[in-house]
């Protein structure tokens, strides 16, 4: 006679089983359909091999670093197997990120990695393989930070809570979703909370479908994503990583023989206004030390994606133009604003790489009565081996002029509030500097200064013709001056585990624009990255 198990014991016999099932060590393998995230601390990987150059296998040249995200496949096809041992020099600094890399990219693809799983892979929740590469993926865990400071009470920071990622594979195709359920700044305003009166609520803000041709040569991305233009390390000036995400779609695709890529990107900001995003990309390596890139932006408002901008092989500027030659009666409905830009990044030496970017937002050169509206970054990135450990460093100078991504006609480059470029908007400039000791794989110790300078005009303050002239080059009214330095430790054993602990100190000058108000401080930031 069979008899029910007490009920007492069925929630530990259900938490005895899960703990068994999260720690059995089932190996990890990167989907190679997945985008790597923009922003993700891999991407600092890269630039280090960047400046490092070509190793052994010099065949293998990086992907396009100036359009992002990049995608597994891309990066496993062209990016040597991880350095497991501990070699000196150069090839101990070109190790640490092959070791770091390999962790993300190991699966059953293009190019896994010769001796199987390396250390740190990470295991997945659940992991499905079928024949002819289809397979269903599930991860999921804690991810987040946590923020104190002097006079100000602990707060969490946005998308801190529990993450949960799933991907199928059918054929080439990829469906993909990012969910959150957690705090987000202002959740409120948007959404039911999970807890009535906290920001507590679930998202997602990587949900897509994907096709990839063969070899990665192209591909088509349709969803919620984040894109990033350019070679900027803390942000980029016409679509930057620091962004919110939105919904488009993005057609890339790359010529081996000329080293060239292309992306074209159509997206929605708001889809009850019709506010619609068109972006398109050019991206040349003609020596295997030297890219160039070539960006151009739109925004303009209509129902639904418009096809000139959709097929992206046309300069935007000529576009309006076609269009109101078609219909001259509807020139002012039909207006668009456009940013073109451009970007050169050059290996000065090896483990030392330059690079400069500029942004044209307007240029009137026939007339002083309407501002030029312009942005520029320059940057170094630099590694090294001293006292055989392997040191990186970078240094980054970034100024938007006034009136940048504003447009006094409705067009402004914004989403829910916040540029889609550089993160700190027009009337600005900054200056950082930063470095980081790795003294493996797994642990670093980070350090960064920057100095801060922040005008009145934001990106509520559009100039409007007819206003009196304005010198854009210039801060607007009272300047707020901020300085910063931290410290942090990283601990970074997996590819989805990662701890990091900062701490440091603020100091402004002229605090929200009211001369005489100072304000200075330390602060301590805790981040926990724990997936499964």
């Amino acid at each position: 006679m069979l008899r029910r198990a007490p009920a007492a014991w069925m929630p530990a016999t259900i938490v005895v089983a899960l703990a068994a099932w999260l720690g059995w060590p089932l190996p990890a393998r990167a989907t190679p359909y997945d985008l790597l995230r923009p922003g993700d601390p891999v991407e600092d990987e890269l630039r280090v091999l960047d400046a490092l150059g070509p190793g052994a296998d010099s065949a293998r040249a990086l992907p396009h670093l100036g359009i992002r995200p990049l995608q597994m496949m891309e990066l496993a096809a062209r990016v040597p197997g991880a350095a497991l041992g501990e070699p000196d020099g150069i090839t101990h600094a070109r190790g640490i990120s092959e070791q770091r890399l390999a962790r993300l990219l190991w699966f059953d693809g293009p190019s896994p990695i010769p001796a199987g799983a390396p250390r740190g892979a990470t295991p997945r929740l659940l992991q499905l393989a079928y024949p002819e590469g289809d397979g269903f993926e599930l991860s999921a865990g804690l991810e987040g930070a946590g923020r104190v400071a002097r006079d100000s009470l602990p707060r969490w920071l946005d998308a801190t809570g529990i993450h949960i990622k799933a991907s199928a594979t059918v054929d080439h195709w990829l469906a993909y979703v990012h969910l959150v359920a957690g705090y987000v700044d202002s959740a409120r305003t948007f959404s039911d909370p999970i807890v009535p009166g906290n920001d507590l609520t679930t998202y997602t803000d990587e949900a897509y479908l994907a096709y990839t041709g063969r070899d990665a040569n192209w591909s088509i991305v349709l969803g919620r994503n984040r894109w990033s233009f350019g070679p900027g390390e803390e942000g980029s000036l016409m679509l930057s990583a620091t962004a919110p995400p939105y919904t488009a779609l993005a057609m890339r695709a790359r010529i081996p023989a000329l080293r060239a890529d292309g992306i074209v990107i159509n997206g929605t900001l708001k889809s009850a206004a019709g506010e619609q995003l068109a972006a398109h990309r050019l991206e040349w390596q003609p020596l295997e030390r030297l890219r160039l890139g070539l960006s151009e932006a739109a925004r303009y408002t209509s129902p639904s994606w418009q096809p000139l901008y959709l097929v992206g092989v046309i300069p935007y500027t000529l576009v309006q133009r076609l269009q109101v030659q078609d219909e001259p009666e509807s020139s002012t409905v039909l207006r668009n604003n456009v940013m073109v830009g451009g970007d050169v990044t050059w290996r000065v030496v090896r483990g030392v790489r330059a690079y400069g970017e500029i942004l044209i937002d307007d240029l009137h050169a026939k007339t002083a009565s309407v501002p030029n509206k312009y942005a520029y970054q320059l940057g170094l990135d630099g590694v090294g081996v001293p006292w055989g450990r392997r040191v990186t460093w970078g240094a980054e100078f970034t100024r938007v002029s006034r009136y940048v991504y504003t447009s006094f006609f409705g067009e402004s480059f914004v989403a829910e509030g916040r540029p889609l470029g550089w993160p700190y908007g027009p009337d600005s400039r900054r200056l950082r500097i930063r470095g980081a000791w790795d003294a493996s794989a797994d642990w670093s110790v980070l350090a960064a200064v920057a100095w801060t300078d922040q005008g009145e005009a934001g990106l509520d303050t559009p100039f409007v013709p007819g206003s009196p002239p304005a010198d854009a080059s210039q801060f607007l009214g009272v300047v707020t001056h901020t300085r910063e330095a931290e410290v942090g430790l990283r601990w970074w054993p997996q590819s989805s585990v990662l701890l990091e602990a900062r701490a440091g100190w603020t100091a402004t000058d002229n605090t929200g624009h009211v001369s005489g108000t100072d304000t200075h401080g330390a602060w301590g930031q805790a981040y926990v990255k724990l997936m499964r």
